[in-house]
C-alpha cells in the first residue's frame, strides 16, 4: 500500500507536471528550431538571410537600448518609492500603495492606448507644450531619439510596480535593529542607506534586475503599438514583421531563436549572479 501512495505521489507530483512542461513548452521551441533550419532542406541559410540584414540589426540595438533605459528608470523609480512607502503606516499609506501598484494593475493594451493618445503628434501632451508656448515635440517619429525615450518611459510607467514590490519586499527582511543600532552609533541617514540598506537590498535588487532584464529583452507590444515595426525596431517586432508582413516564417522563427537564445544566456548568467550572491551572503 506504501508503495503504491509512493508511486501515485511520484506520478501526481513530479512526472505529471513534467510531461505538461515538454508538451507545452519544449515541444513547440524544438518545432520551432527545426522550422528555422529548414530551407528546401536542412540549412542555416535562415539564419545568414537575418544576420545580413541591416534591419535586424538595428532590431538588436533597440532591443538592447530599449530594456537598458527601461531598468534604469525603473529601478531609480522603483528604489524611490519602496523607500518612501516601507515606513508609512494608515489609510494615506493604502492609497499610496494603491497608486504605486495601479499601472501594473491596467491592463497593458489599455495603457498602451492611453500613452499613444498622449504622446501622438496631435496628443495631450503636445497640446499642452503648444499651449505653454514651447512647441510639439516629435515624440513618436520613427528612429528619432525621442521615440526611443518614450517607449522607454511608457515600459518603465508600467512595469515600475514589480520591481518596486521586489524591493519593498526586501526592506520588510532588513532587522529594525540594525537602524536602532546605526542611530545609536550616531549614523545619519546616507550612511545608513549607504552601510546598511544597499547591502542588505542587494539580493532583493538583484533577484528584480534579473526578472526584469529577462522580461525586458521580450518587449514587443509596447514599441508596435507606439511606434510600429519600423519607429523603434525590436527583434520581437521584427519576427513580427517577417511572419506576417514578409510572408518569411522560417525567417521570422530563425530570429525568433536568436532572441530565445539571448533570453536564455542572459537568464543563465542572472541565475549565476544570484546564486553567487546568495553564497557571499552566507559566507559574510
Amino acid at each position: 500500500m506504501n508503495t503504491r501512495r509512493a508511486n501515485l505521489a511520484l506520478w501526481t507530483f513530479a512526472v505529471v507536471p513534467t510531461l505538461f512542461v515538454v508538451l507545452i513548452l519544449f515541444a513547440p521551441a524544438v518545432q520551432g528550431v527545426v522550422l528555422s533550419l529548414r530551407r528546401g532542406g536542412p540549412s542555416i541559410a535562415n539564419y545568414t538571410a537575418v544576420l545580413r540584414d541591416r534591419f535586424f540589426w538595428r532590431a538588436v540595438e533597440g532591443n538592447l537600448i530599449v530594456p537598458a533605459g527601461s531598468l534604469a528608470v525603473e529601478f531609480v523609480i522603483g528604489l524611490a518609492l519602496a523607500l518612501n512607502l516601507s515606513g508609512r503606516r494608515g489609510r494615506l499609506a493604502a492609497v499610496a500603495d494603491i497608486a504605486a501598484i495601479l499601472p501594473f494593475a491596467i491592463p497593458e493594451i489599455v495603457l498602451l492606448t492611453v500613452a499613444r493618445y498622449i504622446f501622438m503628434p496631435r496628443g495631450y501632451l503636445n497640446a499642452a507644450l503648444d499651449a505653454a508656448g514651447l512647441g510639439p515635440l516629435p515624440w513618436l517619429v520613427p528612429g528619432s531619439p525621442w521615440s526611443y525615450f518614450t517607449v522607454i518611459v511608457v515600459d518603465a510607467w508600467h512595469v515600475t510596480p514589480v520591481v518596486m514590490l521586489i524591493i519593498l519586499a526586501g526592506l520588510q527582511t532588513i532587522p529594525p535593529e540594525l537602524y536602532e543600532a546605526a542611530r545609536l552609533d550616531g549614523a545619519g541617514t546616507i550612511a545608513t542607506f549607504r552601510y546598511i540598506t544597499l547591502p542588505m537590498l542587494a539580493p532583493a535588487m538583484l533577484a528584480a534586475l534579473v526578472l526584469r532584464g529577462i522580461d525586458a529583452l521580450r518587449i514587443f507590444s509596447t514599441t508596435l503599438v507606439l511606434t510600429g515595426v519600423e519607429g523603434v525596431p525590436v527583434i520581437s517586432t521584427y519576427a513580427y514583421h517577417l511572419w506576417t508582413d514578409a510572408q518569411e516564417p522560417r525567417v521570422a522563427m530563425a530570429a525568433s531563436v536568436i532572441l530565445a537564445v539571448m533570453i536564455v544566456v542572459v537568464a543563465l548568467v542572472g541565475l549565476i549572479a544570484m546564486r553567487r550572491g546568495a553564497l557571499f551572503a552566507l559566507y559574510e
